[in-house]
């Protein structure tokens, strides 16, 4: 998969988003799917982003996803095609929560690491986690009280998930959750509910596929 270059740090606020809690809301992980998804500013309306995506989570589950970039100062568009593998954790009340799989390749080195979103921008043509990304988050220029806005509550509870998925070394005792693993399905819970609440998603529309 596609290695990162950057010599800035950019912020997640800038780039395109691929959430996979967005698109279980979009109806698109429960057998096969496929689709396009857009994303359009909020000030001028006008569509910033648009991709193809194949979602099929039977067998080995995956996301696959097709789009074109151009380079802003040459105006040469190259084509990207590739799939992004998925896991799973159970769910606290049964059933289970699909992760992303980062396909990328920092220094060398193969990332796999499980996140809930993957990012496109920062310098990468290729979706990726934030850390492999490089990416910061803007609240962290804001005053305290200015992180609990738009995107304040989504970036502490992705860090919270995160920090508690680091904590688990084991997920279950005699059939049920451990006691950090029904923490982390409590904060998975509160940030799924955070983007149903979002008005900032991705638009589902024509079938590329």
């Amino acid at each position: 998969m596609g290695r990162h270059y950057s010599d800035a740090r950019t912020v997640v606020e800038g780039t395109t988003k691929l959430s996979i809690f967005k698109l279980k809301e979009l109806g698109l992980l429960w057998s096969y799917a496929a689709t396009t998804l857009t994303w359009t500013s909020t000030q001028s309306g006008r569509t910033t982003s648009s991709i193809g995506i194949i979602v099929d989570v039977q067998g080995d589950p995956y996301v696959r996803v097709k789009y074109t970039n151009t380079n802003r100062f040459t105006g040469e568009k190259s084509d990207y095609d590739y799939k992004i593998h998925l896991t799973t954790t159970p769910c606290h009340f049964g059933g289970v929560r699909y992760w992303f799989i980062c396909p990328l390749t920092v220094n060398g080195v193969y990332c796999g690491h499980r996140t809930g979103a993957l990012y496109l921008g920062g310098g990468s043509h290729y979706f990726g986690c934030r850390y492999c990304q490089n990416l910061s988050y803007a609240s962290r220029n804001e005053t305290k009280w200015q992180r609990f806005g738009l995107w304040g509550w989504s970036v502490i509870l992705e860090r919270k998930c995160d920090e508690q998925y680091k904590k688990i070394k084991r997920w279950t005792w005699r059939g049920k959750p451990t006691k950090k693993a029904r923490k982390l399905q409590i904060l998975e819970a509160k940030l799924d509910n955070y983007h149903k609440n979002s008005d900032k998603m991705p638009a589902k529309s024509e079938k590329l596929w």
